[in-house]
């Protein structure tokens, strides 16, 4: 039984590391940021859905920057301000996901 808390553990530890692939300066566009990080949780259940939601950019910043419950905070370094207002305006125009059969 140990073993099994043991490896939940860490799996869960695992799953709250972003997945960067970049650093900041060097990403190519807010595409590549939801992809190589944020999708990893908010596209698989792990984090809430956030995508076509209409969150204000500035709510998305602060939320980036300070963390949530649950959400790491992203540091400039990470993903400087520039990329992150360029990110944060993107996430906050996607349109709402449809669910599958259209709803």
């Amino acid at each position: 039984m140990k073993a099994r808390h043991m490896v939940a553990a860490l799996w869960l530890a695992a799953a709250a590391v972003p997945a960067l692939a970049q650093s900041a300066g060097e990403w190519k566009g807010p595409e590549q940021i939801w992809g190589a990080s944020c999708g990893y949780c908010h596209d698989s259940g792990v984090g809430p859905p956030i995508k076509g939601a209409r969150i204000a950019a500035d709510a998305i910043t602060a939320a980036v920057r300070q963390g949530l419950p649950g959400m790491p905070s992203f540091h400039p370094s990470e993903i400087d301000d520039r990329e992150l207002a360029t990110f944060s305006r993107w996430l906050s125009r996607t349109p709402p996901v449809r669910e599958a059969g259209g709803k």
